[in-house]
């Protein structure tokens, strides 16, 4: 295991299953973190070793229990980000997942967010896919999140409200769980399944005030890391790739100046 510390911030190289890197974590986190987003192998998705190693079965089951893992760091209320993939015939993962985790446990499932990309991908045969999931989980009752800014669009809306009885709160469109509003990366890509900051910036502002912290356990190019420096926010960031891992320390280096 490796620790390196920025000033508003910990990257750590390890495993984030490791049981020494797991108390690492606590040791900065002291009495627990508001989120938690993880970006974790979907299985068999990019051509990594990180990401063909185990089968469907093992694979929910390992997001299970490091989902749980880490809600164990996160406060009463807090929430969890788990980005994930339907996946194809015969293999389920994340769909297993989703049932498995919340019948045992603290969590619940608050909502199953979809990002809506612009690039389309498929076969003649189905309906072309421009689709990744996002799993929220809130660490305790759904209804009732620690911290929960609500989330604006840049669009207004146009009219006052429903009704008289329940006028807008604002004149910005609320967001959905449906994003359509943000472009993944097309080209320039320093880790292969590198997500556009700003879907990392969404749950940052939601769920978390300035000066708190925000855990990655699968931290791979720092995008995290990246989106917290701009929201004012503290990161721990761990990455078990040595290469990732120093790709990642450069780039956090030469933004911040360290």
């Amino acid at each position: 295991m490796k620790v390196h510390h920025f000033q508003d911030g910990v990257a750590i190289c390890g495993d984030c299953m490791d049981p020494s890197v797991v108390d690492t974590v606590w040791q900065i986190a002291g009495q627990g973190v508001p989120l938690v987003i993880a970006d974790p192998p979907y299985g068999g998705i990019v051509n990594e070793a990180w990401d063909n190693i185990i089968t469907d079965g093992d694979l929910a089951l390992y997001l299970r229990d490091m989902t749980r893992t880490y809600a164990d760091l996160v406060v009463s209320g807090g929430a969890l980000y788990v980005w994930g993939g339907i996946g194809k015939p015969g293999s389920r993962a994340f769909l297993r997942y989703l049932v498995e985790t919340e019948q045992v446990g603290s969590l619940e499932l608050a909502n199953l967010i979809t990002w809506s990309k612009k690039r389309a991908y498929g076969v003649q045969h189905n309906y072309l896919w421009t689709r990744e999931e996002c799993a929220y989980w809130v660490h305790g009752d759904a209804k009732k999140p620690r911290t929960f800014n609500v989330p604006l669009l840049d669009q207004k809306r146009g009219y006052a409200g429903y009704n008289a009885k329940y006028p807008a709160k604002s004149e910005y469109l609320r967001r959905t769980n449906v994003w359509t509003d943000v472009t993944e990366i097309f080209r320039g890509k320093v880790h292969p399944t590198q997500k556009a900051q700003r879907v990392i910036e969404i749950p940052i502002q939601v769920h978390t005030d300035p000066g708190e912290y925000v855990i990655d356990p699968f931290a791979g190019s720092g995008t995290t890391g990246m989106a917290c420096r701009a929201l004012g926010r503290k990161f721990i960031l761990i990455e078990q790739d040595p290469v990732h891992f120093d790709g990642m320390l450069s780039r956090l280096a030469t933004d911040s100046g360290q």
